[in-house]
């Protein structure tokens, strides 16, 4: 494949053959070696060898609707399936500091609050949230609100390539400012209102944060520890896997997005945003978790 260099045009006849048969063989292997160590590291190795291999074999096919739907039902699920440690550490990494200032908050209210913007303090003072947003409004802030989103999960992602200090940075901020933000809602006895704005796109909101930071944090690893390979080309497969996370995080926040600007902020009754919200993230996790497995009953 550095041979190569990206363009299967670059190898000769002899080439190609064997890079055909070299492709076959290791997919066959990641095959077998999901099913009977789909937690081994050398797993998560052949799994971004062939989806690096793939990249090249296919580079000159045009995208058929079957490669698409290939794409989407397993490729992109089982590649955010294999970066699960990234996951539980970007998960930690904002749920860490969001408990502790949680925790400090509440038992320090004065001090949380004063870390919160004046604008935001001002409009607790009076007794009222600032999540109110006017029915006219809505379809402008909507689409904000995904960009806004998107450009944090992009920023996360890039993150990776300061080693992982920006990822973690953007998390760990991420998560004390929800726990400042509760601890103050929450001395001021207005933390129900709060969580009846969050409950519709909350869930959704928050695991892409997560998901987007295991993205950022997959490139980072790549770079502290290539293994075998050079930091060019480990950092270059991270990112290829690191992009199909993205291409689950993107779509997931632009539904987030709608639900913050037309649902949370509605009168609806807060049954139907909790219900919205736990089918929102159900369905991304479900689809993460059982996307591409395979269920046949083994033989009586």
């Amino acid at each position: 494949m550095q041979d190569a260099r990206g363009r299967v045009a670059r190898l000769d006849a002899d080439e190609v053959l064997e890079l055909g048969r070299l492709y076959r063989v290791t997919t066959s292997d990641l095959a077998v070696a999901r099913r009977d160590f789909p937690q081994d590291q050398a797993t998560e190795r052949l799994n971004d060898l062939v989806a690096a291999a793939h990249a090249l074999v296919y580079s000159e096919s045009p995208t058929s609707g079957r490669r698409l739907r290939t794409l989407v039902s397993s490729e992109l699920p089982r590649s955010v399936r294999a970066g699960w440690r990234f996951i539980l550490v970007s998960f930690l990494a904002l749920a860490i500091p969001l408990f502790a200032t949680l925790a400090i908050g509440i038992l320090l209210p004065e001090i949380a609050a004063a870390a919160l913007p004046a604008e935001t303090r001002a409009h607790l003072a009076e007794r009222r949230l600032w999540t109110d947003i006017p029915e006219g409004f809505r379809p402008v802030l909507g689409p904000l609100i995904i960009v806004n989103n998107v450009q944090v999960a992009i920023a996360a992602l890039a993150g990776g390539l300061t080693a992982g200090a920006l990822t973690l940075y953007i998390l760990g901020t991420n998560g004390a400012f929800l726990g400042t933000v509760l601890a103050v809602v929450q001395s001021y006895g207005m933390s129900g209102g709060l969580l009846a704005f969050t409950a519709a796109h909350g869930p959704l909101e928050l695991s892409c944060i997560v998901l987007s930071g295991a993205a950022g944090l997959r490139v980072a690893w790549a770079l502290l520890r290539p293994g075998d390979r050079s930091r060019r080309d480990a950092a270059r497969l991270a990112g290829a896997q690191a992009v199909r996370i993205m291409f689950v995080v993107v779509p997931a926040l632009g539904v987030a997005g709608l639900l913050e600007g037309f649902l949370s902020p509605s009168d609806a009754p807060l049954a139907i945003k909790i219900a919205a919200g736990l089918v929102a993230g159900t369905l991304l996790w479900g689809y993460i978790l059982l996307g591409g497995r395979s269920f046949k009953r083994s033989a009586a």
